[in-house]
């Protein structure tokens, strides 16, 4: 991958069009960007989200855009980009489940998982499940998602990847059992740089169990991004203040550009059979070291199956076991 900490740029004339990819909150921020990027190569795009009608709307305004934007040297005429809606409410296991049921009744290969979908910053409140929002919404589910669908994965193609959509916030982010849930007491910035840590912590664990498979796993911060979800902080004086300044020295984002780390980790040919892998902001660089201990990520693991086996198939646990 030559120069780990140099910066990373998107890759041209890709071409996507035999690969189906999901993305989980496509509808939106970040996500919108990535399936806009990823259609325009020519792949099926499964966006997963909750809403039909924002899936709907989602779908006819990424049509309209790709329609009065140019095409690039390289890339594929298409006439229409290829999406398809399947529902997926991430804070709800059992909606987690059919949507991976839907997904493997498609009976197509998924050569692309982006766990993208995510809240941030949210006051206390728990899932139909029990569990804290930020740990169900954010990690849990997504990792439902990625167990049930890894079988199917292996046998789709030489290059799978699922990149998850972290953030820098994983490094104030703490693995306290006593109160992973929130119970005792409540900080919702470090409630989501909590969850944030634990998807980091679940790709070095998912990386062990898929070595020698042709999946790989990989983790990006996008960098500073003006998405939905500063509208959390926005009863924070602190937090309004320090986003309009972030907007003010044009250092924030807009999700296109947010959209680009996930973009280069999915498809760039850099990134082909690598796993364990921390993009931040367009370049590689080690995740916090909190997220890269071992122990610890063998206790979050053991945790979270143990949290997950009433709805992993047998085929899904006897797939992690023996690798």
């Amino acid at each position: 991958m030559g120069n780990k900490s140099a910066k990373l740029s998107l890759p041209e004339n890709i071409s996507l069009n035999n690969v189906t990819a999901i993305v989980t909150g496509a509808n939106r921020g970040i996500g919108y960007g990535i399936t806009f990027a990823l259609a325009r190569m020519g792949a099926t795009v499964i966006l997963a989200c909750r809403s039909q009608e924002g899936a709907n709307e989602a779908i006819e305004n990424l049509q309209l855009e790709h329609k009065s934007t140019p095409r690039r040297d390289g890339e594929d005429e298409l006439e229409e980009l290829k999406l398809l809606f399947i529902p997926l409410d991430l804070s709800s296991l059992r909606s987690v489940y059919k949507f991976t049921e839907d997904v493997k009744s498609l009976n197509k290969p998924i050569q692309l998982l982006i766990c993208n979908a995510g809240i941030g910053n949210a006051s206390q409140g728990y899932t139909e499940d029990g569990y804290e929002r930020h740990f169900q919404i954010n990690y849990l589910g997504h990792c439902l998602i990625a167990l049930e669908l890894l079988s199917l994965m292996n046998k789709s193609g030489d290059d799978i990847r699922i990149v998850q959509v972290s953030s820098v916030a994983h490094t104030f982010g703490k693995l306290d059992f006593d109160n992973i849930q929130g119970n005792k007491n409540y900080s919702r910035i470090h409630m989501y740089g909590n969850s944030k840590l634990y998807q980091i912590m679940f790709m070095f664990s998912l990386q062990q169990k898929i070595a020698g498979t042709n999946i790989g796993i990989l983790s990006i911060h996008p960098g500073v991004v003006a998405t939905e979800i500063n509208r959390n902080f926005q009863d924070s004086f602190l937090w309004r203040n320090f986003d309009n300044m972030l907007k003010g020295i044009g250092m924030m984002k807009d999700c296109k550009d947010g959209a680009n780390s996930a973009i280069i980790a999915a498809v760039s040919p850099a990134f082909k059979g690598c796993s364990g892998v921390y993009i931040s902001d367009g370049k590689c660089i080690p995740p916090s070291k909190l997220s890269r201990n071992v122990q610890q990520q063998q206790r979050l693991w053991d945790y979270t199956i143990g949290l997950l086996k009433e709805y992993l198939s047998d085929d899904s646990l006897k797939f992690i076991e023996e690798n």
